[in-house]
């Protein structure tokens, strides 16, 4: 950037790991693969999915526009790396725009200096970060697009494989219109057909005032966006490696021989349908130029489809938090790794945290295979088993109580008080979640997997402890067993039911709030006399072997009121007790 009196060359980062948030300087580190970028303002920067953040063209103290590229990542360690992206983009630019989808990131339009814009064929040049190729666009490209794509100062985002460009300028005229580019593996038809039926609803609903043809638009587009992801999945899936999974993750998931030590049954051949992440509600505001992309062609755009004129346009963005790259096993060089679909918890939160239009399935089917909910249970257990017994929260923290399996009321309690995703209030709130997670309810899968995908996604921001219905003798009498085996099939319900009871084994047991709030699912009963008593639970954990803590903990409940005290028998049933205000 600039400060007013020279031009800058450094870099700071906003710690959100810990409260308060705090900027950060990054200093030039040791041991990089490159010098750090040189000074310059105007230039872009965006993010992999994989946490890589590149930066891309500027201007220098000069005025002279650049065209390199440097890549930054932060390791595990702590330390920052940069490094230089392979080759050299075709034109240099500033004031334009870039985002990536996928591992290939899209830069469009920008500036050359003395009113000059980037030229036709370099309007839009694409660098593929798996084998370090730039490429720009074709003559048929160029032909096709005309001026449209060449601007500067405009707003780029991608949304899927979905990219977004919105104004800026163009020979000193402000632009007020909207271009959209699928950029895919797929053949053009299938992802971008201009005489497909979302479109052809799109444009024969437009003068529709009420919502419902905007909705008719919705699930249309949803349909064949899931239609055309499952086939673009089942394409590459098989060559990709989920950043979101460490290899060791992989190598402790349940295998054919049983080899985890969770007591849980073996892998079995997958079962059940696969459904594919719905596409996200958007809608396009004012002249919207149509862009169809496909990898098949050399360039970097398969052609200019057609100007709508739109009505409205809604788009609630979420930014999603990734975690370091060494945290995934990987040692190949930064900017030559592959990037893949997102795990099986990104896809649950796709899915399932959805506080404005979740609808419990009519057949009572799940979204995910046994073998899916398994990898969900390896990664949350992985991170439960570095979490301490008792949990220290700063403030300010939601608490939630008994949820039951009632997943229609906490998509109402997220929708009435804030979301936990990076678009709602999870940057700055934490969520603690007080146990009884199942029972009881119909849609204890979808509450427990969604707790769990959220836990692995925002895992110092999410809190989960565990409550006296996550045990087996509980929740094969009151429902949770029932459930798995009626919606995933006896073999593959029964395999489930006893992974998550292995899972509830290692939860936390309770939390402090800045060491002045004890929370737990129960209480203090009888024999608890202090959070060091709670702390010397080791865990894994089950009611047999949790001895009298473990079941005061998660059993014993205030007295009537007040003026009620001492420890009493508790009219649940024998061996259980109520403890009152003196305690």
């Amino acid at each position: 950037g600039n400060d007013g009196k020279q031009t800058l060359s450094d870099a700071w980062a906003l710690d959100t790991s810990e409260k308060p948030y705090q900027w950060r300087k990054i200093d030039a580190p040791s041991g990089s693969s490159g010098p750090a970028p040189s000074a310059r303002m105007y230039a872009t920067t965006t993010t992999r999915q994989d946490g890589l953040l590149l930066l891309m063209g500027g201007r220098d103290e000069t005025n002279t526009p650049m065209a390199d590229a440097h890549g930054l990542v932060r390791h595990r360690d702590g330390r920052w790396e940069w490094t230089p992206a392979p080759g050299i983009a075709s034109s240099p630019r500033y004031q334009h725009g870039a985002v990536f989808v996928g591992g290939r990131m899209h830069v469009i339009g920008g500036a050359l200096g003395g009113n000059k814009l980037v030229g036709y064929k370099d309007s839009v040049s694409l660098l593929d970060t798996t084998n370090g190729v730039w490429s720009t666009m074709t003559e048929d490209d160029v032909l096709a697009a005309g001026d449209s794509l060449r601007r500067c100062r405009h707003a780029v985002a991608a949304v899927g494989s979905v990219v977004f460009v919105y104004g800026g300028l163009r020979g000193g005229l402000l632009l007020d219109d909207m271009l959209v580019s699928y950029d895919s593996d797929q053949t053009k038809p299938e992802f971008a057909d201009a005489n497909s039926k979302p479109w052809n609803l799109w444009l024969s609903g437009l003068s529709c005032n009420d919502a419902s043809g905007a909705t008719a638009l919705i699930e249309a587009a949803q349909a064949e966006a899931a239609a055309a992801m499952e086939i673009h999945g089942s394409r590459i899936a098989q060559n990709l490696q989920c950043l979101d999974e460490s290899e060791s993750d992989l190598e402790n998931a349940a295998t054919p021989d049983g080899r985890r030590g969770s007591g849980v049954p073996p892998r079995y051949p997958p079962g059940g349908s696969r459904r594919s992440t719905p596409a996200t509600d958007v809608r396009l505001h004012h002249r919207a130029v149509v862009v169809a992309a496909d990898s098949e062609s050399e360039g970097a755009l398969g052609g200019l489809v057609r100007q709508l004129s739109i009505d409205q346009f809604e788009n609630e963005g979420r930014r999603v938090s990734a975690g370091s790259l060494e945290q995934f096993g990987l040692t190949t060089p930064v900017l030559n790794r592959s990037v893949s679909f997102q795990g099986v918890h990104k896809r649950v939160l796709q899915e399932l945290l959805r506080p404005n239009t979740w609808k419990a399935p009519a057949d009572r089917s799940f979204i995910l295979r046994p073998s899916e909910i398994v990898d969900l249970c390896d990664a949350a257990e992985a991170i439960f088993a570095e979490e301490p017994t008792v949990l220290n929260i700063q403030a300010p923290v939601k608490i939630f109580g008994d949820l039951h399996g009632q997943f229609g009321d906490l998509m109402r309690l997220f929708l009435e008080f804030g979301t936990p995703m990076t678009g709602g209030d999870i940057t700055y709130i934490d969520y603690l979640f007080l146990g009884d997670y199942v029972d009881r309810g119909s849609h204890s899968l979808e509450t427990m997997c969604l707790l769990l995908a959220l836990k692995i996604e925002y895992r110092r921001s999410i809190h989960l402890i565990r409550g006296n219905h996550e045990a087996a003798d509980i929740n094969a009498l009151f429902g949770f067993r029932l459930e798995c085996t009626e919606r995933l099939g006896e073999s593959g319900g029964i395999w489930i039911w006893q992974r998550m009871n292995a899972l509830f084994n290692w939860m936390p047991l309770a939390a402090t709030i800045e060491n002045k709030i004890l929370c737990m699912h129960g209480g203090i009963g009888k024999s608890i006399n202090s959070i060091a008593d709670i702390e010397s639970i080791e865990r894994p954990v089950s009611m047999e072997t949790g001895g009298p803590l473990l079941m005061d903990l998660l059993w014993s409940d205030p007295t009537m009121n007040d003026s009620v005290e001492g420890v009493l028998p508790s009219p649940r049933g024998p061996g259980l007790v109520t403890f009152g205000p003196d305690r």
